[in-house]
């Protein structure tokens, strides 16, 4: 049993660290992407900054649903969406469809993030959960912080593109792995309804805050658009 959570744990900090590497990877590879997609950098920033903004409003409800329908089946389809994305991202011909990749990467960041916190916790005993909360947080930091240096290792080596597709390998890889150690016939999905009102507040909550802090220093603080966020 401790071997399998040990397992499970390790699983969920793979989905953690794709999730908050994708925050910060873009940052150093955004000169050749406007380069090799022959854009400007105003419309580029929204790969980036959609991302940021989408994560950060989406992921308490859909962690949430997670919680309602089933943490296992969500995870998975949080991965999928995430390769989808990673996918589309890797292979765009423009910076629309770069966009389009990265809105919806995004949206699998946005339930695996919570759900793997949710599940890599409660799959070990109490007295274990300090070590288990300690790995997982420090994967966070981890990923966060290496982002740049992943980015630009890849941009070198690889070209823009491959900052994307490095994440489909470790992505399938996470999908085999939840595949043998997930109970996909978990107990049925609880009786709860989801709050609404609360989360659609939660959400423009959210993305008021996050847009605000993005895009603020090129708007203007006192600007109209700030003022309103």
């Amino acid at each position: 049993m401790l071997k399998k959570s040990t397992k499970l744990v390790g699983t969920m900090a793979i989905g953690i660290f794709l999730c908050m590497l994708d925050t910060t990877v873009m940052n150093i590879a955004l000169p050749a992407i406007q380069t090799g997609l022959s854009t400007s950098l105003e419309q580029l920033s929204w790969a980036l900054n959609l991302y940021t903004i989408l994560f950060a409003s989406l992921t308490i409800p859909l962690g949430r649903l997670a919680e309602i329908h089933g943490r296992s089946r969500f995870y998975i389809l949080g991965l999928v969406l995430f390769l989808v994305g990673s996918l589309f991202s890797g292979l765009s011909a423009n910076v629309a469809w770069l966009i389009v990749g990265r809105g919806v990467q995004s949206l699998g960041a946005a339930i695996i993030f919570p759900v793997s916190m949710t599940i890599g916790i409660q799959s070990v005993p109490m007295e274990k959960r300090t070590s288990a909360i300690a790995m997982l947080g420090v994967t966070q930091g981890l990923a966060a912080a290496m982002g740049p240096t992943i980015g630009g290792i890849m941009t070198q080596f690889f070209g823009w593109r491959g900052i994307f597709l490095i994440n489909v390998p470790f992505t399938l890889f996470s999908l085999v792995l939840c595949w043998r150690l997930f109970d996909l016939h978990e107990s049925k999905p609880v009786k709860e309804r989801l709050d609404t009102l609360g989360s659609l507040l939660s959400m423009i909550m959210l993305f008021s805050l996050t847009l605000l802090l993005v895009k603020g220093s090129d708007w203007g603080w006192t600007s109209g658009k700030c003022l309103g966020l």
